[in-house]
């Protein structure tokens, strides 16, 4: 997808190093803001210029539809709520609807946007506008939600098909929005990435509401094939991200045994037959095509084994969160097997020989268990705040079953 923004680089830069200069006052002022260290959390580099250049681009150069490409992991939520914070304090604009493509993403976007989260730990609203915060309360357009809170508060989430108006409660809601919201502004977290004649249809239909609308991805390329209806301002990809002290995504390293010491075999239970793992490659093909399900499970021996480094490997990766991380982010064990019955053996062992708690998430799970393996290990998650989190989704009781 074609950078709109190289053109502009060196005028920006030296926009950037001069201070902020011909624009809002008010503008200015927040983007100062965001340049203090001395708080608790505040944006990574990347971050900062990402909303720099949004700022740049809607005030110096009037494009009100930017997209920031930026890498899985490089913290797309935060930069959302410094951009909802500069248009509410810039612009007066007062309800934001955020766009998600599927349930995993809008999950994850609830909790920071949940009273209002996001807005608190950055500090993002000015001392003496604190209380701003207050009026981004959060509505989710779900199943049994009423069109009411979308008035009552100043956040929108949901998926794209909500807006839909091929089905019922999505033309109430977008009914809704044309009828009772004066003006908004739109941010599409992926959500481009559904490939529908309809989402084109919504975002037109919303178009005469819309102040700003802001797409935030890592593949910007849809998956229809079509190009984005909104121009690039910033790519900052996997690369970038990997060369930032400390990282600021995680590198894969991959530790392979030697095959000497860790004979890999498997049986099926069902026929007792047993494969070394050389005799294994036209199964595991079928497998990667999805054209075969498997009954194969790891020997206990290498299956031992092979928990026995990866375990190692765990405590590596805790000494590397302490040193290098400053204990930003917790290390977690995730294990893959073949089949159902191989990762139940895998969790057995792992609870009863090696004494490792394990939440086994399979596609018999319960959509409770498939929550809770959604947020083990999220930087900066307490267990106080995991129950506080669970207790919205599920209720006090069954979040009290999932937690000690």
């Amino acid at each position: 997808m074609y950078n709109v923004f190289l053109r502009y680089e060196q005028s920006f830069r030296h926009w950037v190093d001069a201070g902020f200069p011909e624009i809002n006052p008010l503008s200015r002022d927040y983007l100062e803001h965001l340049r203090r260290d001395d708080v608790p959390r505040h944006l990574w580099r990347h971050q900062r210029e990402a909303v720099y250049r949004a700022v740049y681009s809607y005030e110096m150069l009037q494009i009100k539809d930017p997209l920031l490409n930026i890498v899985t992991g490089g913290g797309k939520t935060a930069i959302i709520g410094a951009i909802i914070t500069w248009l509410k304090l810039c612009h007066d604009v007062h309800k934001y609807l955020i766009l998600c493509p599927n349930t995993i993403v809008r999950d994850r976007l609830e909790d920071d946007f949940a009273d209002a989260r996001v807005f608190r730990e950055f500090e993002f609203f000015p001392q003496g506008t604190e209380h701003y915060a207050n009026e981004l309360g959060l509505h989710l357009l779900e199943a049994g939600s009423t069109p009411q809170g979308i008035l009552e508060n100043g956040i929108v989430l949901g998926n794209i098909h909500q807006l839909y108006q091929s089905n019922i409660s999505g033309r109430r809601n977008l009914a809704f929005m044309m009828n009772y919201v004066d003006q908004l502004a739109i941010f599409n977290d992926e959500a481009h990435n559904t490939p529908a004649e309809e989402y084109d249809n919504t975002l037109f239909a919303l178009s005469p509401k819309c102040k700003f609308r802001l797409d935030t991805t890592a593949t910007p390329d849809r998956a229809d094939g079509k190009t984005p209806d909104t121009k690039m301002i910033y790519e900052y990809v996997i690369a970038d991200a990997q060369s930032e002290v400390p990282p600021i995504i995680k590198s894969v390293v991959v530790y392979q045994p030697k095959l000497t010491s860790v004979q890999l075999t498997y049986t099926n239970p069902d026929t007792g037959e047993r494969r070394t793992v050389d005799e294994m490659d036209d199964e595991f093909e079928k497998i990667e095509k999805g054209l075969t399900a498997t009954q194969w499970v790891t020997d206990p021996d290498p299956m031992r084994k092979q928990i026995g480094i990866a375990l190692d490997r765990l405590e590596e990766q805790k000494r590397r969160a302490d040193s290098i991380g400053y204990g930003m982010y917790n290390s977690i064990l995730f294990v893959v097997a073949i089949c159902i019955k191989d990762a139940k053996a895998a969790a057995d062992m792992l609870n009863d020989e090696f004494h490792v708690n394990t939440l086994l998430v399979t596609e018999e799970s319960t959509e409770d268990e498939r929550l809770l393996a959604g947020i083990i290990g999220k930087r900066g998650k307490t267990l106080a705040e995991t129950r506080k989190n669970l207790e919205r989704k599920l209720g006090l009781s069954k979040a009290s079953g999932l937690l000690p």
